[in-house]
């Protein structure tokens, strides 16, 4: 096997939960679902759009870790990652990209600003998580790119900022989500093939 096929393998294995791209999938439809259900012209209580997507969420995460989860230990076998190779994404994950995150929501939900800060923060975040779970995958370059210039549309006027905005934001997220895996699985589809594994691989 070429040096850069092997490197690409070992990125995929070293990386091997984040790379089963089709656990996304359910994820983005759910955020899409509560994006629309935050969009004002929906006929909808404001008491009720916040849970209309928790339903969604519950059967999507139940997607994603059982059903789907099961599908791939058996076409792919199991991956058993070391966690003290990770330690520093896991860090910046809960101490940095979380709390952004969250302190993006805050600001444009208050302040308005005339750029969408929380789609600035996902840009970021959707680059640190493409870069700390193996590189490749361009499709997450123009994921990124994509928040960026959406962030500006409402310096442009194209869209109002507040909360109405988030439920945007929400949904761009749902977008790449769903896309984002269905390309992520094609991909490691391609670099490592798919059979039926009845034993659990280490790596």
């Amino acid at each position: 096997m070429p040096a850069s096929d092997l490197r690409r393998v070992h990125a995929v294995t070293d990386n091997f939960f984040f790379w089963q791209g089709l656990r996304w999938i359910p994820i983005g439809v759910a955020l899409i679902v509560f994006s629309i259900a935050m969009m004002p012209a929906v006929p909808l209580s404001k008491a009720v759009r916040p849970w209309i997507g928790v339903p969604f969420l519950a059967i999507a995460f139940w997607l994603s870790t059982r059903v789907l989860g099961r599908y791939y230990a058996r076409h792919f076998g199991r991956v058993r990652m070391d966690l003290s190779r990770h330690k520093t994404r896991t860090s910046v994950k809960w101490f940095v990209v979380y709390p952004a995150i969250a302190a993006a929501f805050i600001v444009d939900a208050r302040w308005h600003p005339p750029v969408l800060v929380s789609a600035l923060v996902f840009g970021a975040a959707i680059e640190a998580y493409r870069e700390s779970t193996g590189g490749g995958r361009l499709h997450y370059v123009v994921a990124a790119v994509g928040f960026v210039a959406f962030s500006l549309l409402p310096a442009l006027g194209v869209l109002f900022t507040g909360k109405g905005a988030l439920g945007a934001v929400i949904g761009l997220t749902g977008v790449v989500y769903a896309i984002g895996g269905l390309l992520d699985h094609r991909e490691m589809v391609r670099i490592l093939g798919a059979n039926d594994v009845s034993d659990v691989s280490a790596v």
